[in-house]
């Protein structure tokens, strides 16, 4: 069976005290867990050594503590039952770091034989939740609560629009501020009407994706300002998750609807690609509506 280890790290600004009680407590993983924040109507049993999950979104198993090294280290056993049966070895491991700390989240598992084939972009899609479980840990820790809210709208008419914009390629792990730069200069000729953006290509293998972004207008413009394009997406019925928060969460919303679509909650269509609207524009409490069109 092919194995495979994964594992990411996130700076805390809380004493390691605080991060590790967090942690411990398993009533507190509903509050930051990358997986069950896609799955509103998960059923959970917890107790103090162990909690267990089932969903139809997340499915099913079962986490419990193997070993603890207090302020220092969490083991855990983690078994999938459903939807495929596996098991895991997790390590959560906490130092000083000035005066916060540094968690380390680590991951030892195996794929069934016959996904063999999956081992790259399973590695790729546990590392980015991994991830934004960190990071929405550290808000936890560092603000008492979490700024990421979703909503599940379901299946919603887009109807088609035309706007204009800069389109580019990434790296995942830092397109945020080039993505704002572009924003802003799409702004500045286009000052009224909803931002969106296009998703042409995302590959978490590898670590890229282009993308478009730009801004909707009522018209089609006479004149398009050199380095940007037109784009005109077409009228179409799409899944809608809303995600509600701070933009750095935002990738909440995206891994949810991805995981409902495995899920069969609805089947995309390769017509036109996955796209979002920022319906407000506030980086803190930013509203998005992710849109994956169905079939």
């Amino acid at each position: 069976m092919p194995k495979f280890s994964i594992s990411r790290s996130q700076v805390i600004d809380c004493p390691v005290e605080k991060v590790f009680g967090i942690v411990r407590n398993f009533r507190s993983w509903p509050k930051w867990s990358p997986w069950l924040i896609a799955d509103q109507e998960c059923q959970l049993q917890v107790q103090d050594d162990w909690y267990s999950w089932e969903g139809e979104i997340c499915g099913s198993g079962r986490m419990e503590v193997t070993g603890t090294v207090e302020n220092e280290a969490l083991t855990y056993d983690l078994n999938f039952s459903k939807r495929f049966k596996s098991q895991a070895e997790v390590t959560m491991t906490f130092s000083r770091k000035g005066g916060g700390t540094e968690v380390t989240w680590t991951m030892e598992s195996s794929l069934p034989f016959f996904l063999f084939w999956r081992k790259k972009s399973m590695k790729a899609f546990i590392g980015r939740g991994y991830e934004r479980g960190l990071l929405m840990l550290r808000d936890l820790a560092e603000k008492g609560a979490v700024p990421s809210h979703l909503e599940f709208s379901g299946r919603e008419p887009s109807p088609s629009f035309v706007g204009v914009g800069i389109r580019c390629t990434a790296g995942l792990d830092d397109f945020e501020e080039e993505m704002g730069e572009n924003f802003k200069s799409v702004r500045k000729h286009y000052p009224e009407g909803e931002g969106f953006t296009v998703y042409y290509e995302w590959d978490l293998v590898k670590g890229s994706m282009t993308y478009l972004i730009g801004v909707k207008l009522e018209a089609t413009p006479g004149v398009i300002p050199d380095g940007m394009e037109l784009v005109r997406p077409p009228g179409m019925e799409v899944y809608v998750v809303r995600h509600r928060g701070a933009y750095r969460h935002l990738g909440n919303g995206w891994a949810a609807g991805m995981k409902h679509g495995r899920s069969k909650q609805f089947r995309h269509s390769k017509k036109f690609p996955p796209f979002e609207i920022y319906e407000v524009e506030d980086e803190e409490d930013l509203v998005v509506k992710i849109c994956l069109p169905m079939k």
